[in-house]
């Protein structure tokens, strides 16, 4: 009796084992079904050929298998951007962040798209009434007016408005004794309290009172604020008594002229105060490495800001108009935002000193600043 149920379940396993082989002939993805791994592993292989629209198939088919896949989100990120769908891009970049907080690759993207304003996303609406057509157009009507008066190329909201020197460091002194380090301070206590009084832009200052700030602590509380703008306040000099006027400059790696080399030099002299930075041998920074990628984007926005913003300040100021120019200051190489460094009058010229005294004259810089941002 035992060896004839023995022989049945011999058979039964055989019979099993042939039906299960023929069935694997007829449906071989029961054996080779791809797993989130592979669809994401695709999906950067396509990414790498400039398939965007086939990686972006692949990457959803990851994301449905394995939600909680942060690569794949990152993956999907970057073959949106390749078809410059930055909303999605962003979306999907951010949920990477979201599963991952150390993904630093997203959280670079993120900040690099987001500079300038991101399309929203497209979400099915109800049709217009008539009078919502009308107050839509009549909205278009008022922005394409905005737009051309040649207003900034993206939304100002946050500010860190850095006083030039301080403590030690008085910066440059003018014939009768006063001190860049002074007016600085008060010029940024000033534009902070107007910014306030206006209540469109929230600004913060680097340093409150007569103390020393190292040049790269400056950028690093602006980076902490997430400022939409960093603002050096300076006061220009030189051996030249008769040197007069204001200009903006931005950061560069080559100065745009001699002179713009005289004046970062000068800014710069105060890096010897500063500690520097010794890293482990054998250390390699992450951030540093993304950040050089990004450092260029910042730059050439700071360019295109200290342009637009210096045709407005110049028409306010009763100061001879000295232009934008750029060179290498450490105040502003390290800003993950638009930076520029204002030299408001010369110091050293015994007419701009006399106005820099006055308190009416300091208001009227104010004013200037606050049109230049508008």
């Amino acid at each position: 009796m035992k060896n004839s149920t023995d022989r049945r379940l011999f058979l039964n396993w055989i019979g099993w084992g042939i039906l299960a082989g023929s069935a694997l002939s007829f449906f071989p993805s029961l054996v080779w079904a791809k797993t989130a791994f592979d669809y994401a592993l695709e999906g950067q292989g396509l990414i790498a050929s400039k398939e965007y629209r086939k990686a972006c198939k692949a990457l959803q088919k990851a994301i449905h298998l394995d939600p909680t896949s942060d690569w794949a989100y990152g993956l999907l990120g970057r073959a949106y951007y390749g078809l410059g769908e930055k909303a999605k891009a962003v979306e999907a970049f951010r949920k990477a962040v979201r599963l991952n907080p150390a993904d630093t690759y997203s959280r670079m993207m993120i900040e690099i798209i987001t500079q300038k304003p991101v399309p929203r996303l497209e979400k099915k609406e109800r049709p217009l009434a008539p009078l919502e057509q009308e107050a839509k157009a009549e909205e278009e009507a008022m922005l394409n007016r905005v737009r051309s008066t040649g207003s900034l190329t993206y939304q100002v909201n946050r500010i860190v408005i850095d006083a030039g020197h301080g403590g030690f460091d008085p910066g440059a002194v003018g014939p009768t004794g006063l001190k860049e380090k002074d007016v600085t301070l008060d010029l940024a206590w000033r534009l902070q309290r107007r910014l306030s009084d206006i209540g469109k832009i929230k600004s913060f200052l680097t340093r409150t009172q007569d103390y020393y700030i190292p040049l790269s602590d400056r950028t690093v509380i602006a980076n902490q604020h997430q400022a939409d703008l960093f603002i050096s306040i300076h006061i220009n000099a030189n051996n030249n008594p008769k040197a007069h006027g204001s200009e903006t400059y931005y950061c560069s790696e080559k100065a745009s002229s001699k002179e713009a080399a005289r004046v970062a030099a000068f800014e710069n002299s105060v890096l010897k105060y500063d500690k520097p930075f010794k890293k482990k041998l054998g250390y390699i920074d992450i951030e540093e490495i993304l950040f050089r990628f990004e450092q260029r984007m910042y730059w050439n926005e700071s360019g295109r800001f200290a342009r637009t913003f210096q045709k407005r300040f110049r028409t306010a100021l009763p100061l001879k108009d000295r232009g934008v120019h750029s060179a290498n200051f450490f105040v502003l190489r390290r800003a993950k935002m638009p930076s520029i460094l204002l030299e408001i009058g010369f110091i050293s010229n015994s007419d701009d000193e006399a106005r820099l005294k006055r308190g009416k004259f300091r208001e009227k810089i104010v004013d200037a600043v606050v049109k230049g941002l508008s």
